[in-house]
């Protein structure tokens, strides 16, 4: 390990809950960094299997750890709860059954000195089976995260922008390093919700100002049964999706910009389209209050594509592919 890196200090956060099989794997990947976090902060979100207790024992001891044991409040309060905890110049919110890229830290030291003045650093990422299924034809789904380019922009509605029109604007929080300040200053906690970065990521690259993406692979998604992605959906789920599209909905009443208006649309509907697989494929039945909420949004949303949604994902999943195949052969 190395301590050497500018002035500017980095803070990794790490939620556990309940991840006692992982979190050895998960926590050494950060801890063994070519370049050491000048901070790490383990929020112990009341788990029940022991994970607190390994936590002290491992890393009790090591002086830039900190660990932090709250009750269980969910990922999103955990991250707060680290955030205020926190010291850093900037942070990394890192989750406790994933595998960070020993370069991870360097890749962002590296690119700050070239940008002092960064906000925001976005960087790539690649999935990896837990236990590979046993169809080979699930086996080969696993989300891959390419940022697909390299280089600055001289604002985060201007990464937004180009990264939403490369589908490469992902709003998964371990996928960036924030300034702490752009969080602070701006009150921009996350939301105590399931989906929770759906939401807190764009409003982040709204109120940026440098952003950096690289397509350097720094982080490693483990993907499992059992996980907060991949358990069966609830009206919890639901209930996520439909905050995180409020928040876009008051995003996109501010924009005056086409592009951006567009591009928040897209995310609203992503979030729908989310909506409505829970409620077909995982047969979730809403309480009239849940129900009122999302048809309401379906109100304030009506367009062709989400109305086609409504009556079939496979046709809508027609028309967005040959949508796709168009722009890729004729442009936009």
């Amino acid at each position: 390990m190395s301590t050497d890196k500018s002035s500017a200090t980095l803070s990794v956060i790490i939620p556990v809950y309940n991840v006692k099989n992982y979190l050895e794997t998960a926590v050494d990947s950060i801890l063994n960094q070519t370049v050491t976090p000048s901070e790490v902060v383990i929020v112990d979100d009341g788990s029940t299997d022991g994970s607190g207790d390994m936590l002290e024992q491992l890393y009790g001891h090591i002086p830039f750890v900190r660990i932090v044991h709250t009750e269980n409040r969910g990922l999103g309060e955990a991250r707060n709860e680290g955030n205020r905890h926190a010291t850093g110049d900037y942070i990394y919110y890192f989750d406790s059954d994933d595998v960070a890229v020993p370069t991870l830290v360097e890749s962002f030291y590296r690119h700050l000195a070239e940008h002092p003045a960064l906000d925001i650093y976005c960087f790539s990422a690649a999935s990896f089976w837990d236990v590979v299924p046993e169809d080979p034809e699930a086996a080969k789904l696993l989300p891959q995260y390419d940022r697909q380019l390299d280089q600055p922009y001289e604002s985060g509605v201007s990464a937004f922008n180009i990264l939403s029109e490369r589908s490469a604007f992902y709003p998964n929080a371990w996928l960036y390093v924030f300034r702490r300040a752009l969080i602070v200053d701006n009150n921009l906690w996350f939301m105590p919700i399931i989906h929770e970065d759906e939401e807190f990521t764009p409003r982040l690259f709204f109120v940026a100002q440098q952003v950096v993406s690289s397509t350097e692979v720094l982080f490693r998604r483990r993907v499992r049964m059992g996980s907060i992605m991949q358990t069966n959906r609830s009206e919890r789920n639901v209930v996520g999706y439909i905050e995180s599209i409020r928040s876009l909905e008051a995003l996109k009443s501010q924009a005056q910009d086409s592009t951006v208006i567009k591009n928040l649309s897209t995310r609203i509907l992503n979030n729908i389209i989310a909506i409505y697989r829970i409620l077909k494929e995982d047969g979730v039945v809403l309480s009239d209050e849940s129900s009122r909420r999302f048809n309401d949004l379906l109100e304030r949303n009506s367009t062709p594509q989400v109305k086609l949604a409504g009556r079939s994902l496979f046709a809508f999943r027609v028309y967005n592919f040959a949508q796709r195949r168009a722009k890729q052969l004729f442009g936009s």
